[in-house]
Order: C-alpha cells, then sequence, then structure tokens
C-alpha cells in the first residue's frame, strides 16, 4: 500500500497514542484499597493479637505446648494449630471474640497471633494483625509517634512488685542492690528505670524478652523481684510452683491503662473497634447480659431499644457502623457484658482472681465499690 502523503500517517499515529494515554480503564481493587471491614469480611475471619501466656488474659489451654515456640511455624500440623486456636481463652481473648461475633455472628471467626512485646506493634503497621488485644499500655509516646490507635481503656492497672514472702522486702526501697527481673520493650522497664533514678537506688535490672524466662529465673533465685502490672503479677503468680511463698506488695508504681490497639489509618475500623468495646460496657450498665438478652428486647426503654438495634430503621447504630443493626445483640449472646467477660476470666470463681476495683462501673450501687468503666451515650 502506498501513501501519497506521509504526514498523514504520524498525524494519524499520534491520534492514536492520545486517545490511548485518554482512554482508561479502572483499576482492580487491591488489597490496601479495600477497608479493614471489608478485608475482614472476605478472609472469614478477624486476625487479633493476643500474648497467649498471660493467665487471666490470653493462655491455651492445652498441656505441655508453649504456643511461643508454635506461632506460625510451618512445621506444625494443622490439626494441632488448629487445637491452639480453640484453646484459647482469657480476658484479651473475649475482645477478640465480641469483635467477631458483631462482624459474623460467630465469636470463633478469629485466627489468633500470639505476639511478644517486641513483636506487637509491628504486627500492627504491617497489617499482619487487624486488632491487637494485648495488655498494652496507652501512652502518649506510643500514641503519637507510632501508627497506631488505642481503643477504649478495659482495664485500669498500675505496676506492681513480685516478691517471696521470706525476703522481708517491703517497698522498692528495699530491693536496694538486688537484681530485679523485667520483660523488655514494656512501660515497667521505663518505669523500673525511672524509679531507680528518682529514688537514687543501686538495684540491677535485668530486661528479658520472653515473660516465661522473667519468672524462671525468678524462680531460679537469679532475680529477687519481678516488676510488672499487678494484674499480670497476679496471673503469673498461680503459674509458679509454690504460689503462697510469693507475695505482691501493695506499693504501686505507675499507672498502667490497657486498651486495644489498631492501625490509625482507617477511621472506620477505629470507630467499630473503640464503639464494640462501648457496646460491653453499655450492655452491663443497661443489665443486658446472656441470660436476659431475650427478654430485654421486650423492653419499652428507648435506650435499650435503640442500644439493641430493634427499631429496625437504616439508621440504627450498627449501620453507622457499618455492621448489622443488630451487632451489639450478637456480642452479648456469644460473649456477654463487660461484667461477665470480667468474672468468667478474673472473677472471684476464676483461676485468676482479681478484684474489680478500679474496673467497676462507674455508677456501682455501692458507692465505695465505683470505679472509672464507663461508656458514652449510645444515641
Amino acid at each position: 500500500m502506498k501513501f501519497e502523503n506521509i504526514n498523514n500517517i504520524w498525524l494519524f499515529s499520534l491520534i492514536l497514542l492520545l486517545l490511548n494515554a485518554c482512554s482508561f480503564t479502572q483499576p482492580s481493587e487491591t488489597l490496601e484499597d479495600k477497608s479493614i471491614l471489608e478485608q475482614v469480611k472476605e478472609r472469614g475471619k478477624l486476625n487479633c493479637g493476643i500474648s497467649g501466656n498471660f493467665p487471666g488474659f490470653s493462655t491455651v489451654n492445652l498441656s505441655n505446648i508453649d504456643i511461643t515456640k508454635l506461632d506460625n511455624n510451618p512445621k506444625i500440623s494443622n490439626n494441632i494449630y488448629q487445637q491452639i486456636q480453640e484453646s484459647a481463652v482469657g480476658f484479651d481473648v473475649d475482645i477478640c471474640r465480641a469483635i467477631a461475633s458483631a462482624i459474623f455472628d460467630n465469636p470463633n471467626a478469629v485466627e489468633y497471633r500470639f505476639l511478644d512485646t517486641t513483636e506487637r506493634f509491628e504486627a500492627i503497621s504491617s497489617g499482619n494483625i487487624d486488632v491487637l488485644s494485648r495488655n498494652t499500655t496507652w501512652t502518649v509516646e506510643r500514641d503519637v509517634s507510632i501508627d497506631i490507635e488505642f481503643a477504649p481503656i478495659v482495664f485500669y492497672d498500675g505496676q506492681g512488685i513480685l516478691v517471696r514472702k521470706n525476703s522481708e522486702v517491703k517497698s522498692l526501697n528495699d530491693l536496694n542492690g538486688k537484681v530485679i527481673c523485667v520483660q523488655i520493650e514494656t512501660t515497667t522497664e521505663e518505669n523500673l528505670e525511672d524509679e531507680k533514678k528518682k529514688r537514687n537506688l543501686t538495684f540491677k535490672i535485668r530486661p528479658l524478652q520472653d515473660a516465661n524466662d522473667v519468672y524462671r529465673l525468678y524462680e531460679a533465685g537469679e532475680c529477687q523481684a519481678v516488676t510488672s502490672d499487678r494484674s499480670q503479677l497476679a496471673g503469673q503468680l498461680t503459674s509458679l510452683k509454690n504460689p503462697d511463698e510469693h507475695i505482691i506488695l501493695p506499693e504501686i508504681l505507675s499507672k498502667e491503662p490497657l486498651a486495644p490497639v489498631v492501625i490509625n489509618s482507617d477511621p472506620q475500623w477505629i470507630d467499630i473497634v473503640r464503639w464494640i468495646v462501648f457496646t460491653l460496657i453499655e450492655a452491663e450498665e443497661l443489665g443486658i447480659n446472656q441470660n436476659n438478652l431475650e427478654q430485654m428486647k421486650a423492653s419499652k426503654d428507648p435506650k435499650i431499644i435503640r442500644f439493641l438495634g430493634l427499631q429496625g430503621t437504616a439508621d440504627s447504630i450498627g449501620s453507622r457502623l457499618g455492621l448489622e443493626s443488630d451487632y451489639a445483640q450478637r456480642i452479648i449472646r456469644h460473649v456477654g457484658n463487660y461484667g461477665e467477660i470480667y468474672n468468667r476470666n478474673l472473677g472471684p470463681n476464676s483461676s485468676t482472681p482479681i478484684p474489680r476495683g478500679l474496673n467497676n462501673l462507674w455508677n456501682n450501687p455501692d458507692p465505695k465499690q465505683r470505679g472509672l468503666i464507663y461508656s458514652p451515650p449510645f444515641r
């Protein structure tokens, strides 16, 4: 074929290039383009980071298995891994189960990732977990320096000291010249350093990564004391060979408000986790529990009708969060309210009894038993 005017060829080619540049197809949606809620739903389960080695808060009820050595190990059989997942129990575990209940109406739609103190924030930042429910203290440095957001405080704690009863140690001052074991990369370690400088003491701090090593060395006599959140000390006390030979001193070294953590880049997910925690608290305030849920659904109280999503409108609390209108019912049905979670894992009849103290509701009928647990209005 012969072209009479070579300029026409270049003009035609230029037009084709321009048309190709201007035309486009909608790019396929990648995982990064989806919200965390969409990712969780598509995956069919919630990825929740826990300790797994914290009696009362998160443990695995399988004998002779150290979950810190097994998680994500390709040599573990699927059967053993599933047993580990199904055997996770505790206060922090129930927070994960509450979130799964709200989304899937199934408290078991969770995969637990067992994380130590050095891994937990990276797991959130990298997207390996959707939520961290692992005795994590809310501090200003963590809040503003890491790409994370704290959910509401679920447990008000303080740093304590564990010693042997026969040691005659009555306070931190009596440990001058001694060795104190502590877990690294925790507020506990930082607080201990502060107290050492403040009081001009000369005790030696022995930082360890694995909580198991902290208490193993303490029992072996290589440390004369252990310091950590009092809740953790109470849990670990029950696992020592002779618990009656040890005591948690009454001295409290710090404030330790413990809260779940999510990444700060997804406002919807922050709201979901935040208001699921508040749902647990509000349910206890309203007197709604696993046993009376069906009965309470017949209530004429506008607060309860609104809270349980019984009005049947498209503008329910659940719909505003991106959840089903009955999400609160799902949580209560499967997990219970805050008080039920507390009593099940930390109550007087549990294996790790810890008095509620500051973790009582703010409006407890007994003025002497009022605490700091409080939910904003569900309106």
